[in-house]
């Protein structure tokens, strides 16, 4: 039996060694170079984000908070115009990326707070961006909360933590509800926070209890993301798209030339193919359905404003014999008024990153990989949240400054309802002083 293989492994060395004498050696070389260069720019990028100074502010507003999510709108609108147009040695020799902001709302014990992660060169501007907004908040530099925690899975102690992502059901393009679906001209509160029992369960948490939530956005140019979302809209309204030449193409157009060439139908077919493409409409929109129109729509009002790549985190810690599945419960429950029928829907992703796992035939003999896998995948999220991490985890989906606004904002203030108590905030209101205020030289 051996003695038949050995020609056969014999001929293989030959080949090896011929192809690699004769030219493959570049091959070999041109993959040494390509592992050795991302590994280089992993870790040029990696230093260069750890050199960043961050810093952590804590945003107060008003209890009485008249001001509606249009105001965090124009702050997202405001903050995306610090994305920098990166030059090509500095992405690809320096390793500098763009940097991102982590917009989190936290509930320690149940006193729910606004927390802002971002690079300290543009501290000056996040405050200017919401002062303009909301004169009457407080806005003050913080310690990082997350110095406190400290969670190995191998090692747990007397702790517990559940956490998860969240992703889209369907392509981004496709816009989440909105604070804008929530409005109603003609009742007496015209404003209703699709966010009000989010922010109630936060308040909920026990003194025990810590939750958090992490959005983490990265500014993302127009020429990006917004081509995509015309090409989706041009595929639903049946309008003919541009066809990308991809290398496949390319090394595949001269045999499908000499196979589907014929001299005579290029002569009688031509003219008829053009007279039928002139008369061909340019879309489907006459003949779509009202709900077919809607969503091109929203996809046009979605990729008319300002985008973010994102990722969201949750992110719950107690006690292990105080650990309560419910609080999880209450917070995936109060996302779901952001999604419908026409449009997309944000939802946590399970088999990845949602902290437990289902054996899939026994749980015995399964359970030295399930406890491997559970271990996993609480580092992941435990060390994702706590560092701000833009690689651990899924990768981003889109968003715009409305839907952001929607996802993170400040509890509003209305002629029937108030802010939680839970909610951190000012407790008065100020007001600049008068300009005919006397001064001590006027006194004396």
């Amino acid at each position: 039996m051996f003695t038949d293989l050995a020609p056969n492994i014999f001929d293989i060395f030959v080949f090896s060694f011929q192809f690699f004498i004769r030219g493959g050696w570049v091959l070999f070389v041109i993959a040494i170079l390509y592992v050795l260069y991302k590994t280089y720019r992993k870790e040029i990028s990696h230093q260069f984000v750890h050199n960043v100074d961050w810093v952590f502010l804590n945003i107060k507003v008003p209890k009485d908070n008249l001001t509606s999510m249009l105001g965090v709108e124009s702050v997202f609108s405001q903050l995306h115009s610090l994305n920098s147009g990166l030059t090509f040695p500095q992405i690809y020799i320096e390793g500098r990326i763009q940097l991102w902001y982590s917009f989190e709302i936290i509930s320690m014990g149940g006193k729910v707070s606004f927390i802002i992660r971002a690079p300290k060169q543009v501290k000056n501007v996040i405050e200017s961006a919401f002062y303009s907004q909301y004169p009457q908040c407080e806005i003050n530099e913080v310690d990082d909360y997350m110095e406190h925690f400290h969670f190995d899975p191998e090692n747990p102690g007397d702790l517990e933590i559940w956490g998860t992502e969240w992703k889209l059901s369907e392509d981004w393009a496709i816009p989440l509800k909105t604070y804008k679906d929530f409005e109603h001209p003609t009742a007496e509160d015209k404003i209703i926070d699709p966010l009000a029992g989010h922010f109630e369960a936060l308040g909920k948490m026990a003194p025990h209890e810590f939750f958090g939530v992490q959005i983490l956005a990265q500014t993302l140019p127009d020429e990006e993301w917004k081509p995509h979302g015309e090409e989706l809209i041009k595929k639903l309204t049946g309008e003919e798209t541009p066809h990308h030449t991809g290398i496949l193409d390319l090394l595949m157009a001269p045999l499908n030339w000499f196979a589907n060439f014929s001299l005579l139908d290029f002569i009688t077919s031509s003219g008829q193919a053009h007279e039928e493409s002139a008369n061909k409409p340019k879309n489907n929109w006459v003949s779509m359905t009202e709900a077919e129109k809607e969503r091109v729509s929203l996809i046009e009002k979605k990729i008319g404003k300002p985008g973010y790549k994102v990722k969201i985190r949750n992110l719950y810690i107690a006690p292990k014999d105080k650990f309560d599945v419910t609080k999880r419960s209450m917070i995936v429950a109060s996302y779901r008024p952001l999604g419908s029928a026409m449009t997309n829907k944000i939802k946590p992703e399970n088999s990845k990153t949602w902290t437990s796992v289902d054996y899939k035939f026994s749980p015995n003999l399964e359970k030295p990989y399930l406890d491997w896998l559970l271990k996993k995948k609480k580092r992941n999220i435990f060390k994702g949240y706590k560092e701000r991490d833009i690689h651990i985890g899924l990768p981003f989906f889109i968003l715009n400054s409305e839907e952001l606004a929607t996802l993170y904002h400040f509890p509003l203030t209305t002629k029937t309802t108030s802010a939680p108590a839970s909610v951190e905030r000012t407790e008065s209101k100020k007001s600049q002083p008068p300009v005919n205020l006397p001064v001590l030289e006027d006194i004396v």
